[in-house]
Order: C-alpha cells, then structure tokens, then sequence
C-alpha cells in the first residue's frame, strides 16, 4: 500500500458518517476496486503502447516505403497514450486526503465517466484516420498491390477494422451507462 493510500485510509477513518444508510468499509472496498481496475487497465494499455510505438518507430526506420504510415501511426500511438495517461482516473490519487470517502469514490466515478464519454473523439477518430492511412497505403504500395488476394485482403482488413472500431465505441457506451448507475448510486445512498 502507497503513503496516499495510507493516507487516504486515515483521513476517512476520522470522518464522522455523512449518512446513516453510508456504509463506509464499503464505500471504500467499491474505491479500491475501482483503483486496481483503473490501474490494471492502464498498465496493459501502456503495454500495448509500448510495443505497438516501438513496432511503428522500427518500420519507419526499417521499411522506407511504409514511412508515410509508420510516421502517422507513431503520432496517434503518442496522442492515444497521452491522453490514455491525462483522461484516467488514476489521475484523480492527487485528491485531498479530507474528501470524504463518498465524495472521492464520487469524484473517482465522474472522471471515469469522463473518460468513457469522450472516447470516440480522442481515440476513435484517431484510430480511424490511422486506419484510412493503413487502406491508403495497401491500396498504394507495390509491395501489397501485386498480390493476387490484394482485393480480398483489403475488403477483410476494412471490414474487420470498421467492425473493431464499433465494437470499441459500443463497449465504452455500456461502460459510461454502468458508470452513471453508479454514481446515481451513490447519490441515492447520500440521500440526494
């Protein structure tokens, strides 16, 4: 455990209850959950974005006819994982310790909710023009074009990239609708 988790634990065990109906070791088992799901999550993204930038940034220099989209793809693995790293909910640690524990767990919710929301502008359509550059090339390069399952191949690649980036956009709507059930949770639980 962290010295801002310590510290968090001690500045709620001094809280009086802001609420009868609040049950506090609960409230901050649903926090600390929430924390290792943000945490996990973040760690294999940042994974990913490590092999996937690192993957780009060896073809840009290996590959000098795919610079064009080694170069695009670097940029948009840079831009996702910045803002991956400034949208989280990890972020949100540096609260005061005197947030009442509610509020915090409150706070945790709406940034994550925050995050889900925006989404298809900062991921999405970066994941797109990344994925229009990928067509541009295959459809360009002579080192795809002269394949006999070039056709084929295209009509997969767009078909399944444009199935990802929906099944994507889906999966963070259901997650920004579970988000603010929770929230509306714990508004009920405050008596709001």
């Amino acid at each position: 455990m962290s010295d801002s988790d310590d510290r968090l634990r001690s500045a709620w065990s001094r809280q009086p209850d802001q609420s009868p109906d609040v049950d506090r070791p609960h409230v901050e088992a649903g926090v600390r959950r929430r924390q290792r799901e943000i945490a996990k999550r973040d760690r294999i993204a940042y994974l990913s974005a490590a092999i996937i930038i690192t993957s780009y940034a060896a073809s840009l220099w290996f590959l000098p006819d795919l610079r064009l989209l080694s170069s695009v793809s670097l940029l948009i693995g840079a831009w996702v994982t910045w803002q991956r790293y400034r949208r989280s909910g990890a972020r949100l640690s540096k609260a005061p310790a005197d947030l009442p524990c509610l509020d915090f767990q409150r706070a945790l919710l709406e940034r994550e909710l925050d995050f889900a929301r925006s989404l298809p502008k900062w991921i999405l359509v970066p994941l797109a023009i990344g994925q229009f550059a990928i067509v541009a090339t295959l459809a360009t390069n002579p080192r795809f074009t002269r394949s006999q399952f070039f056709p084929e191949g295209l009509f997969l690649f767009v078909g399944t990239a444009g199935v990802a980036l929906v099944i994507i956009w889906r999966r963070w709507q259901r997650e920004a609708l579970e988000l603010q059930r929770e929230i509306d949770g714990l508004g009920a639980m405050r008596g709001h």
